[in-house]
């Protein structure tokens, strides 16, 4: 097979992927708007909420990167860079043990939801996890990144917090200062970055092992 004709594959199954990623996350919004009247919330307060979820905001990273990667490939551009492309791994992998792990036996979804709940947690960062390995470029990756890649976390961890003062929502139990409090949600946010950390790690020494014997 033609180097132009493997490069066309992973293009087209990135395409396939984002199309795929997109449509979930469509399907989710709409699943939490037909609810929304249900738990009287205005289409504000539910939008805002839709986004305030660290799945819907890892989803929604992996389809822009899959989407890019589909359109343009090329390595000078921001959202094609083997760092942010890595970043996303990390975060969508986040999303998958955290839910398997934490969340995923405090309910059950069934039907459309079920179908929704399936993609977003273990489909998408299964399938953007294999096209990290076999379509990311892993040269230039850093010892360093996985600390950097800790930014958008803490940043997340603020925004939630700061909102919930003010509204009394937090997407998930284990950052609920309202029930924890501070310290407890501290401890918990300790023990997310640390895994979040360790797993930045594997993906850069799974990167400079795959770099050196085949570079993509």
């Amino acid at each position: 097979m033609t180097l132009t004709r493997t490069a066309k594959l992973k293009r087209t199954a990135a395409a396939l992927l984002a199309l795929l990623g997109w449509a979930t996350l469509l399907l989710q919004y709409w699943l939490l708007m037909r609810t929304a009247g249900v738990m009287a919330l205005s289409p504000l307060e539910a939008t805002i909420r839709f986004f305030s979820y660290f799945t819907i905001q890892s989803n929604i990273l992996a389809a822009l990167v899959l989407t890019t990667f589909a359109i343009k490939s090329g390595p000078e551009e921001w959202l094609v860079h083997p760092f942010v492309r890595s970043a996303v791994a990390v975060y969508i992998a986040m999303v998958g043990l955290v839910y398997a792990v934490l969340l995923r036996q405090l309910w059950s979804p069934v039907g459309a939801q079920w179908i929704a709940d399936a993609m977003l947690h273990y489909a998408m960062p299964i399938a953007y996890l294999l096209f990290w390995l076999t379509c990311v470029r892993k040269a230039g990756l850093r010892w360093y990144d996985p600390l950097l890649w800790l930014i958008y976390p803490l940043f997340y961890l603020g925004f939630v917090l700061v909102r919930g003062k003010v509204s009394g929502f937090y997407p998930y139990p284990f950052i609920d200062a309202k029930t924890l409090g501070y310290a407890g949600v501290a401890a918990n946010t300790a023990g997310l970055l640390i895994v979040c950390a360790a797993i930045g790690m594997c993906l850069v020494m799974t990167g400079w092992w795959l770099a050196r014997r085949q570079p993509v």
